[in-house]
């Protein structure tokens, strides 16, 4: 008995539940349960690991695995959110400790338990990803009977409740599948509106009657979970008639967790932009807001952030007692790029007119500001509850 028999035995129960389907992970599986080498463990979970890898990036990134790194797979699984972020922990977790099996003066065998406890988690979500539903090895035994007496009829009495047996099992059969497949959707569903919401969750403040949240916009998908089209090209801003999103500078590492992202009016048209109970102000809502703040000529101090840490010096006035918290994540201009980060804060208004009148604050100004503009341009978002 090793220190990871517990671990071992989780995964024999899984191995044994999916044993005969899905091939190329079994047999990685099987190396793994039959050992109590530690630097084999390490080893089969690593390959365990590469199996469901390679086929997330071709079936996630429509692209073959070649000889790209596991890590970067699994930070472009993470990046274009493929895959929930606990199971992205528990791949950087394996993918991390189980290269130490090949290193044996570095090597502790309890690192082995964390290694399996991570696997574990990510082939019981990739059973879920692949819609497998874990069917039972026993076969129902038929009856057999012996022709002890000679009366004719009382055999075909038998076959034929028999033959009743065996067709009431497959009708009761397919009805169970059918609510089966209907409850996988159902939680396949589910599953997509939770993921957008532990993805995307925000600060939230209270402001008068309104509930706003109190930071930008960063999703990369609609509420019903489609993605939304990334433009990073200057003249496809200027051209496009459909929704698109970006990052200022198109770097996300920097300016997304602080600043949100950038998406054109069309985006914000669909409806469908913030989650599910929340959506983009209108004209009115904006101006409920800035009215409860003492008027459009001083609300702006008291949405934009205080100090100098995210805004230009001087903001002078900016005080943001309404916890507001409004930041200068600037503007994609279409043809003219990128611009005014760090002196502008811009917000869309789901109202339409023939051209789009969103809010706008600027370093140093108390005045809220309401400027017609392209529908083409990308600005910021923040949501408010319905």
């Amino acid at each position: 008995m090793t220190i990871w028999t517990n671990e071992i035995n989780e995964l024999d129960t899984l191995y044994q539940s999916f044993k005969g389907h899905l091939p190329d992970i079994v047999n990685e599986l099987e190396q793994l349960i039959h050992t109590q080498d530690a630097n084999v463990v390490m080893l089969y979970s690593r390959r365990c690991l590469e199996v469901i890898i390679t086929d997330l990036c071709e079936c996630e990134l429509k692209r073959p695995r070649k000889t790209e790194p596991l890590k970067g797979i699994i930070d472009k699984l993470n990046s274009e959110e493929k895959v929930p972020s606990h199971i992205i922990t528990s791949m950087h977790g394996l993918n991390n400790m189980s290269t130490y099996g090949t290193h044996p003066k570095d090597f502790d065998p309890e690192q082995v338990k964390p290694v399996l406890n991570n696997l574990a988690i990510i082939i019981r979500w990739y059973l879920k990803y692949k819609d497998f539903q874990i069917t039972s090895n026993t076969k129902v035994e038929e009856e057999k009977y012996e022709s002890k007496d000679p009366d004719e009829p009382e055999k075909v009495t038998r076959k034929s409740k028999k033959r009743i047996i065996l067709l009431f099992s497959g009708l009761l059969l397919v009805i169970v599948t059918v609510i089966g497949i209907r409850a996988l959707v159902s939680w396949k569903a589910r599953e997509e509106s939770e993921k957008y919401m532990a993805i995307d969750s925000y600060k939230t403040v209270t402001i008068g009657n309104q509930v706003w949240m109190a930071e930008n916009l960063k999703t990369t998908r609609f509420n019903d979970g489609t993605s939304i089209p990334l433009v990073t090209d200057d003249s496809l801003w200027k051209n496009s008639k459909t929704p698109a999103y970006c990052w200022y500078n198109n770097d996300e590492a920097t300016y997304k967790a602080t600043y949100g992202a950038l998406y054109n009016w069309y985006a914000v048209n669909t409806g469908k932009l913030c989650p599910t109970g929340w959506h983009v102000p209108s004209d009115v809502e904006w101006t409920t807001l800035t009215t409860y703040l003492g008027g459009a000529t001083v609300a702006g101090d008291k949405l934009r952030e205080a100090g100098t840490t995210h805004w230009l010096s001087p903001n002078t006035g900016a005080t943001n007692e309404s916890g507001f918290t409004a930041l200068p994540g600037g503007l994609q201009g279409s043809n003219a790029g990128f611009w005014n980060f760090g002196w502008g804060g811009y917000w869309w208004s789901s109202t339409e007119y023939e051209d789009i009148i969103p809010l706008s604050l600027y370093s140093g100004h108390s005045k809220v500001f309401r400027d017609k503009e392209s529908k083409s341009k990308g600005f910021s978002v923040r949501c408010v509850r319905d």
